[in-house]
């Protein structure tokens, strides 16, 4: 019965191998994110509406051409009295009026409003653009952290499965012990109650990585039982420039991109909202054609058909302050997205220091850590040996197995710490 648990756990790995499970890179998970996520599909939407907003109608600069046309049919009373004395009446008599018409309505000068508006929509496409890539890159971080989560959850749940293995060789040499004599039963009860506990380590880390993989499934937008693997493989060789970072935030970091973008909108949007204050000028075109027909009076048909053009001008005289009003308050949105650019320029910028500090360091804990599990090792066996010669008690090989235990712990998460700062950085410069 010893051996239960191996075999079940031998035999859990065997089924995964032979039911070959595929092993997605992380190279493959962003590739189905950047076609399935929901989040990216949502802005994309919003890109293609700025493309489709962004045309020289939409900006008021084309003129519009309607067809008009209606027709009236009355039945009235109907008394006339002409001025030679000539008296029409009729009771019940039928009116038929209709007209059609082509209108033409052109703006012809609006203090080039219309003009800056156009530049405003197109400014708005960049924009859609710019958020599709800021949704890109963002989801392209929450599923790589995601797939290194489950990463770390796979070294963390080999470094319990070399610990199991581990107890149970402590199992083994106590057990003897005891069979032969040499030793009490609490060395081999400890061992046993140790096994267990990392027995129920591997369970509940196991149960951490299908929780890890079903959140990342989400991202994916596919079922959440959907199986895969994960590269087991956290090796850092990135080497981060600040220098360099900080030119590629500057130029492409999608947050600070996007409100510079919405700061050039904003500043459209004062003289936009100027140019109301200025004369407009409408052209107008008509073609039309008329018809009356009266059931009664001294004109029984009237049919007309003809030309018009002119033009409309409007000159804003007074609004109670209310275009001034306009103004004043885009001037101040402007002002306003300025500001946010320097905001976001600074915070960036000491996100940046932050995580390369954290990355250095990260480094340099990590020399120390794997030097920390080769000792840990070593320590362990020369414990271990010890253990089957009589010479250590079960405290100390229990305590040199809870050493090895936490520095696997700490060396994983080191990786793990190491990937995020890299991520983190490769985000901050744009270039995921």
């Amino acid at each position: 019965m010893k051996y239960s648990f191996l075999a079940a756990l031998l035999l859990f790995t065997a089924g995964r191998i032979f039911a070959q499970i595929p092993v997605a890179t992380a190279d493959q998970i962003v590739s189905i994110a950047l076609e399935t996520n929901y989040d990216i599909r949502l802005t994309q939407a919003d890109a293609d509406i700025a493309v489709l907003n962004n045309t020289r109608a939409n900006a008021g600069i084309l003129p519009t051409v309607n067809l008009v046309a209606n027709e009236n049919f009355t039945v009235s009373a109907f008394n006339q009295r002409l001025a030679n004395g000539t008296e029409f009446n009729a009771a019940g008599a039928p009116f038929n009026a209709a007209n059609a018409g082509v209108q033409l309505n052109w703006p012809l000068f609006d203090g080039r409003r219309m003009y800056i508006t156009k530049r405003r929509l197109e400014a708005l496409q960049s924009l859609g653009e710019l958020n599709l890539r800021t949704a890109v890159q963002t989801t392209t971080a929450n599923v790589l952290q995601s797939y290194y989560d489950i990463v770390r959850g796979r070294l963390q749940e080999r470094a319990i499965s070399e610990l199991i293995t581990l107890n149970e060789e402590r199992l083994r040499i106590a057990e003897a012990r005891l069979a032969a004599g040499f030793a009490g039963q609490t060395d081999a009860l400890q061992a046993r109650i140790d096994l267990n506990q990392r027995r129920a380590d591997l369970l509940n880390q196991q149960n951490s990585i299908a929780s890890a993989k079903r959140i990342l499934n989400r991202l994916l937008a596919r079922a959440s039982n959907t199986a895969f693997e994960v590269d087991e493989n956290l090796v850092n060789t990135y080497q981060p420039d600040r220098t360099a970072l900080i030119e590629k935030i500057l130029a492409q970091n999608p947050a600070l991109v996007a409100l510079q973008k919405s700061a050039e909108v904003s500043a459209l949007s004062v003289e936009e909202t100027r140019a109301l204050t200025k004369p407009r000028i409408t052209g107008i075109g008509q073609l039309s054609a008329q018809r009356a027909d009266n059931g009664a009076g001294f004109m029984t048909s009237n049919t007309q058909a003809g030309l018009t053009v002119g033009a409309n001008l409007v000159i804003p005289l007074y609004t109670g302050g209310n275009l001034r009003r306009q103004v004043e308050v885009s001037k101040l949105a402007a002002q306003q997205a300025a500001l946010r650019v320097d905001i976001q320029r600074i915070m960036v910028e000491t996100e940046l220091d932050n995580q390369l500090a954290t990355f250095q360091t990260q480094q340099q804990v990590l020399v120390l850590e794997e030097e920390n599990v080769r000792n840990a090792r070593e320590n362990l066996t020369v414990s271990t040996e010890r253990f089957r010669l009589g010479q250590a008690n079960g405290l100390e090989i229990q305590t040199a197995q809870n050493t090895l235990e936490q520095a696997l712990s700490r060396r994983n998460l080191v990786l793990y710490n190491l990937k995020i700062a890299e991520l983190q950085l490769r985000f901050l410069a744009g270039e995921l």
